[in-house]
This record gives C-alpha cells, sequence and structure tokens, in this order.
C-alpha cells in the first residue's frame, strides 16, 4: 500500500510539472505571438511613415525644380532683354562714331582737337 501512495504522490507531482510545463509553455507561446504582432504592426506604421515622407520629399523636389526652372527662364529672358538692348546701345554708338568719322574724313568741318585735323596739319 505504501508503495502504491508513493506512486500516486507521484504520478500526481509528475501531472502537476507536466501540467506546469504546458500552460508555461501556452503562456510563452502566446507572449512570442503578441510580441510579434507588436513587431508587424510597428514594422508596417515605419514602412508607411517612410513611404509617406518620401512621397512628401518628392513632391517638395518636385515643387522646387519646377520654380527653379521658372526663374532661370525668367533670369534667361532678362539677360537676353538686356544682352540685345547692350547691342542696340553698341550699334548706335558705332553708327554714331562711324558717321563721326566719315564727316571728318570728307573734311567739311575741322575743329582743333581733332585727331584728324592734326594729321593733316602735320
Amino acid at each position: 500500500m505504501n508503495c502504491f501512495k508513493v506512486f500516486i504522490v507521484t504520478l500526481f507531482l509528475i501531472s502537476s510539472l507536466v501540467q506546469a510545463n504546458e500552460s508555461t509553455f501556452d503562456k510563452a507561446k502566446s507572449e512570442t505571438e503578441i510580441l510579434w504582432n507588436k513587431t508587424k504592426s510597428t514594422t508596417a506604421e515605419v514602412i508607411d511613415n517612410t513611404s509617406e515622407k518620401a512621397s512628401e520629399f518628392g513632391e517638395k523636389a518636385s515643387e522646387f525644380g519646377r520654380k527653379t526652372a521658372e526663374r532661370a527662364k525668367e533670369t534667361g529672358a532678362t539677360v537676353w532683354k538686356k544682352t540685345k538692348e547692350v547691342g542696340n546701345a553698341a550699334a548706335d554708338g558705332a553708327r554714331a562714331g562711324a558717321s563721326k568719322i566719315r564727316s571728318l574724313a570728307d573734311g567739311k568741318k575741322c575743329e582743333e582737337n581733332s585727331a584728324t585735323c592734326h594729321k593733316n596739319k602735320e
């Protein structure tokens, strides 16, 4: 009978340990599942945020490029306009100089300080 009691107590202890191990395993499994789900949701949030920020950055870069292109176009137009004005002024100055040279070369009017009159006197 003693042996039987020892066997029953041993069986009871082994049963308790097995149940404890199963509950520990189940608890670890459920905590692992919770951790995995949190990891998945956090990763999804990080991916969404990164995608959103990259999209915002792309939009801002596109807008900056568009504005830069517009400003370059405006600047180019302004530079071209000023270049034409300078060219016209240079052409007018050259015409006036050529006209002055022609009038001096014709000898119609010789001023004392004029270079061509000075050459003719020598």
